[in-house]
């Protein structure tokens, strides 16, 4: 019960901020990315989605900053953790996760469903351009996957949609 409430109060201040939002989108050279992945551990991801996530687009594994909702399936990467246990009970998030949400990130792919603790993180991450799937919230993201992130077809899609975007935006 409590956790409903949790959530509850969560999908509010998702809603009220998502609202007052005017965020702006910068596309910086691939090269220099540093990539946020915000994700539900009702996928099935471990180290080997990185790397090959880190393998397609030609970044460096320690580029990448990892949160996890309730389970770690990661062994060789730094993540942060989260559940909705570590919630106060009106929605206050709490200050272990400031690290993560301070960092600015020039991709972030969340991935995760309609999860309002995982959506209230994306949306106050300070994150450039966010890549997230069809069933989340479109208003937190910039580029929506139609695949589930378990699908090996994931990482090539999304990075050849994003190859589209630097190209344009980069000018080549």
């Amino acid at each position: 019960m409590i956790k409903r409430i949790k959530f509850l109060f969560l999908s509010l201040r998702l809603s009220k901020e998502l609202k007052n939002s005017n965020k702006k989108i910068k596309i910086i050279p691939k090269k220099k990315l540093s990539v946020g992945l915000i994700i539900d551990s009702k996928f099935d991801l471990n180290d080997s989605f990185i790397e090959k996530l880190a393998m397609n687009l030609e970044l460096s594994k320690d580029r990448f900053h990892i949160m996890v909702f309730n389970k770690n399936n990661f062994k060789n990467f730094k993540t942060n953790y989260i559940s909705i246990d570590d919630v106060g009970l009106f929605g206050k998030l709490p200050l272990s996760i400031n690290k993560f949400l301070n960092k600015r990130f020039d991709l972030l792919f969340n991935l995760h469903y309609r999860n309002s603790l995982l959506s209230l993180l994306s949306f106050r991450s300070k994150a450039n351009f966010r890549i997230g799937l069809i069933q989340a919230d479109k208003r937190l993201n910039n580029l929506i996957i139609n695949l589930n992130p378990e699908n090996p077809a994931f990482i090539a899609e999304s990075v050849k949609y994003l190859n589209i975007i630097f190209k344009k935006n980069n000018g080549n």
